[in-house]
């Protein structure tokens, strides 16, 4: 499956590029899991209750990471499927493979027998330390959400804080803090380095699909290893700490009420997802902007259907292929250049037309403070967003980068 998907991807076979990273990640988590079985450990195909439960409270506890990034604004996506059902089918499936892409990694280094034998002296937890662990993240949490643009980082230590003494008290035996207590350190880095192992995948698959997230962090805006600020990642082996520890805490709370709360809860992030974290859906010829009707039914027709492939293809060839006059060619090769650039899309490449930007070139010499007070409006685009834009104009136009994309405009 993973040997096609990425076939397909090569070829552009939709909606393969679309989805990618859905068919990157289920057959790369059965591999994970046939390896634990080689090793001799129970896989979790052998127990489909077990495993629906942990799919779904894995969409779940990301949906609380993506609640969160409502004020954060750290990520959003680009190139979604344009259907709501099919866009939050297809946001939740993802989500679901957050879970078993930490435990899965962590259950091979344990089959392996990796610092099994990793010990310390033992670290008392009194109800006073939990009760301090407990306000300290939620006093973490809270300056987060007050100061998101400086203090983003300590998203990835204050959840676990939240939920760990709750863990510790209905299960010391999964808690880490239980592990911390006992002296055994083994179990923490396992995780912690399951953490780094799924964060490699998904950053790779996430960058090899036409459909994904486009990180603005503040400050670490570039360079990037794939979309990922090379900071950021120290940030996944603490999350592998928070996805442990919220997924024992709920994971055996699995019933109607929990079940139709966390539904509940699930529905209102992707209404909030669509509207403050998705920039843009997989363009569709019939919405390029600055194309009239006739010229998209010449190009669909001559099976030029595809904006990407419109965007890739030169004028000579649109123009006799598709029967238009070379100026009806350059429109609809310009427009599927500026629509499939880092995400932009229909709606914010008509925007950007209409504010005089109707080429790359054009993107590429505008200054992105002064075009984003152009664009403003609603919830996207952000600063950051327009500086992605004009900085990947730039790289594809060959003009080198401009100061004014590392300024911080203000908010």
């Amino acid at each position: 499956m993973l040997i096609a998907a990425v076939a397909l991807l090569h070829y552009e076979v939709p909606p393969v590029p679309t989805w990618f990273y859905v068919l990157a990640w289920y057959p790369t988590l059965v591999a994970f899991d046939q390896v634990v079985v080689l090793l001799g450990g129970e896989s979790l195909l052998a127990r489909p209750p077990e495993l629906a439960a942990m799919l779904w409270w894995s969409a779940v506890i990301w949906f609380l990471f993506e609640a969160i990034n409502f004020r954060l604004q750290n990520w959003y996506y680009v190139f979604l499927p344009p259907h709501r059902l099919d866009r939050w089918a297809g946001i939740t499936v993802s989500l679901a493979t957050v879970v078993p892409a930490v435990l899965l990694p962590e259950r091979v280094l344990d089959r392996l027998g990796v610092w099994r034998d990793l010990r310390a002296r033992p670290v008392p937890i009194v109800p006073a330390r939990l009760r301090a662990a407990w306000w300290t993240g939620w006093a973490m949490l809270a300056l987060v959400l007050a100061v998101p643009r400086y203090l983003y980082p300590l998203t990835w230590g204050a959840v676990w804080l939240v939920a760990e003494p709750l863990l510790y008290r209905s299960d010391p035996e999964h808690s880490l803090l239980g592990d911390v207590a006992r002296g055994e350190w083994g179990r923490i880095a396992r995780l912690m380095t399951a953490g780094l192992v799924a964060g490699a995948l998904w950053e790779s698959f996430n960058a090899m699909s036409r459909g994904r997230w486009i990180y603005t962090v503040p400050f670490l805006e570039h360079p990037k290893i794939f979309e990922m600020p090379p900071a950021g990642f120290i940030g996944f082996p603490f999350f592998a700490l928070e996805v442990w520890s919220l997924y024992h805490l709920v994971g055996p709370r699995t019933n109607r009420r929990a079940l139709a709360g966390s539904a509940v809860f699930v529905l209102l992030v992707l209404a909030g997802i669509d509207r403050w974290t998705v920039s843009s859906t997989a363009p569709q010829l019939v919405d390029l902007p600055g194309v009239t009707n006739a010229v998209d039914e010449r190009l669909s027709s001559a099976g030029w259907d595809d904006v990407f492939r419109v965007a890739h293809t030169s004028v000579a060839e649109l123009a006799y292929r598709a029967n238009l006059s070379p100026r009806e060619a350059r429109a609809a090769r310009e427009a599927a250049r500026l629509v499939t650039l880092r995400g932009i899309g229909t709606a914010h490449a008509a925007a950007l037309i209409g504010s005089g930007i109707g080429t790359v070139e054009a993107l590429a010499a505008a200054d992105p403070d002064a075009l984003w007070r152009k664009l403003r409006g609603g919830p996207r685009p952000t600063p950051a967003e327009v500086r992605v834009w004009v900085r990947a104009a730039q790289t594809e136009a060959g003009a080198a980068p401009r100061l004014s994309d590392a300024r911080q405009p203000p908010r």
